[in-house]
Parts: structure tokens; sequence; C-alpha cells
């Protein structure tokens, strides 16, 4: 009779899971098609359009039917334009990736809302380098994770021949490399107001004074540095991504630059994505939001030289430009909420006054 009554009970729970799956699929497929209705949705991403973005821009709409408006811009753009369309009752972007604290500072702020169930970010079995919902689960607003990639020393090998270093982010402050750095100027959620933060934190004042009195100069155009590189007329940039270096990775070998994969870690940067507040078509944003994360998607990124993705499942095209998934990564690296929201800024900042004592701003 137990065992009957224990059958009737295994028999009952999965007649209620089968149910619950059932009730989701439906209430998903509702989702869907009301984003159809929507017809599009207006993407802002920071940068500029990549292969890879327009490439999962055109695959949704092949599979939804649904049109993929792309309006890159840095951040202040970027919030220039929701800012103005908001106060005029006029919003039209639905939703904005980018680096992980620009996400988590709009979260922080309210400025966005809640994407609720997404089929792919719990699909079983998937190898996340983060969980897409590592803030939503805290509790932390409703930034999505989307991808993950890693930042790199890149050095020209004429000007610092590789056995002369640098092997780690620490290297930077020997005198030796003075007037040889170019710096991702560290203003906003930057390149470099991530190396100042994470390298301050890590090091401390003195070490941040010593390597920005080896820099050169500033940059804010993080694609044509790497290239400036290879050219020769910088011998060192902190710092790009993998993403940041595709395009001189295409170079004849031997390649006259080398990436360092630093040997006191890897500075992680994961890109989020928010549905924002007032988002004219959201339907249709959680619908993309969901497909940013399957693995087709995911694997676009992954055809890209250097592109990032979050999934371990897929292969990226250049192994040696996607180390970012298996190396150490640098101290209080994967970033935390609080980082992201506030301490990124407030560490990054710790600059400010070794680059006005050096000259390097006013």
């Amino acid at each position: 009779m137990k065992r009957r009554d224990a059958l009737l009970g295994l028999t009952s729970l999965a007649a209620v899971t089968t149910s619950a799956r059932a009730q989701n699929k439906e209430t998903w497929d509702q989702v869907v098609t009301a984003a159809k209705k929507e017809g599009v949705l207006v993407w802002s991403f920071f940068g500029a359009p990549g292969a890879a973005t327009e490439r999962q821009a055109k695959e949704f709409e092949q599979l939804y039917g649904i049109k993929v408006e792309l309006a890159p811009g840095r951040t202040g753009d970027f919030e220039a334009r929701w800012n103005a369309e908001r106060a005029a009752g006029k919003a039209s972007i639905d939703i904005r990736s980018s680096g992980s604290p620009e996400n988590r500072r709009l979260a922080a702020r309210g400025l966005d809302q809640s994407f609720g169930t997404l089929p792919a970010a719990v699909e079983p079995g998937v190898p996340w380098i983060l969980d897409p919902l590592v803030d939503v689960k805290a509790g932390n607003g409703h930034t999505l994770m989307t991808s993950a990639g890693g930042y790199y020393i890149l050095v020209n090998n004429r000007i610092c021949p590789p056995a002369g270093g640098p092997r780690g982010y620490k290297d930077l402050e020997d005198p030796k490399y003075k007037g040889l750095i170019v710096l991702s100027e560290p203003i906003g959620p930057s390149p470099g107001s991530r190396w100042a933060a994470y390298a301050w934190k890590a090091y401390g004042d003195d070490h941040l004074r010593k390597v920005i009195d080896n820099v050169k100069a500033l940059t804010r155009a993080e694609i044509e540095a790497p290239k400036q590189i290879a050219r020769g007329e910088y011998g060192i940039f902190i710092h790009p991504t993998q993403v940041g270096a595709a395009d001189i990775w295409k170079l004849p070998k031997p390649h006259p630059f080398r990436l360092v994969v630093p040997d006191d870690g890897v500075m992680l940067l994961f890109g989020g994505m928010n549905l924002l507040k007032d988002a004219p078509h959201p339907n249709a944003a959680r619908v993309f939001m969901n497909y940013v994360l399957t693995k087709s998607a995911q694997q676009i990124n992954a055809d890209d030289p250097g592109g990032p993705f979050i999934r371990r499942d897929v292969t990226p095209k250049v192994p040696e430009l996607a180390h970012f998934a298996t190396a150490k990564p640098f101290p209080n690296n994967p970033d935390t909420y609080e980082f992201g929201s506030k301490l990124f800024f407030e560490w990054s900042a710790k600059a400010e006054p070794y680059l006005k004592a050096a000259g390097l701003k006013k």
C-alpha cells in the first residue's frame, strides 16, 4: 500500500512538473506572439556595430520576423538621446547592452525593468562562464549578463622585446617603460577605468602613480590604439579586450606585437543587457534578450575573432583570443554588483590626481 501511494505521489509530481512546463511554454509563446505584433525593437549598444552584431540582428529577424534597429553609441551619447526622448514622452530605445558597470549603474538608478523568465537563461546543463541571472537572483536590479571577455596587455615586439617583459600589470610600474605606454583614458566605464580601479585595489596609490608616470599619451580610440602598437608608435597599450586586438590579429605572421596574458591575472569584462524603463517594444525586447543567450547567437559571437561569449559550449574561431574563458582572473574578478554599480567609479577616480600631475589631463 505504501509503495502504491509512493508511486502515485511520483506520478502526481511528474504530472505537476509537466503541467508547469506546459504552462511556462504557453506563457512564453504568448510573449513571442505579442513580440511579433510589435514587429520591431531598438537595440542600443556601446561602440560601433560589428559583424557579429549585424549577424545576430539578421538571424533574429529571420527567426521571428521582428526587425532590429541598431542604435550604437558610447555611454554619454546613449544617455543624452534616451533622456531627451523620455523627457519628450517619445522613448524609442528598448534595450541597452554595454560593459556590466554601465548596465549595473542603470539598474542601480532604477532605469530598467524586469524581463521576466527567459527560457534560454534557465536551460538545464548549460556551462555558463557566469550565470546570466547572477544579479537578478541576488535582487540587484534586472541586468542580464550576456557575454564575457578579458583585457590583455598589448606589446610591440621591437620596442619591448619578449625577453624584457612586461609579463603582468605589476611590471608596468618599471621605469624602463617610461614614455612607451598609451593608456585608455580612465573616464566613465572605459577599459582604462577598469585598469585603474582594479590596479589601485590590488597594488595601491604608489603603483598607479608609477605606471601613470610611464604613460606617454591617453586615448579614447580603443579600436585604433592596437593598430598604433602594431605600427610601433607606442610600445605598450593598456589595455585592449580580445575584440580590440582582433583587427590586428589578421596581419601577416610573425606578428610585430604580442598579446600578453598577465601573470597576475586577467581583468574580466562581462557584458550586460537591460530592458529599459518605458521601452516601447517590451515583448520584442524580451524575445531578443532570450535569443542572445542561445547557443546559436553565442556561436555567432565566437565566430567573430576575439568575440565575447558567455557559454563554454561554443567554439571560438581564434582560441588565442579567448584565454579569458580559462585564464586566472585578476584579484576581485569577476565583478560584483557593488563594484559594477558603485566601486568601479570610485576606485577608478583614484587615477585622476596622478594623470593631472603627469600632465596628461588638465
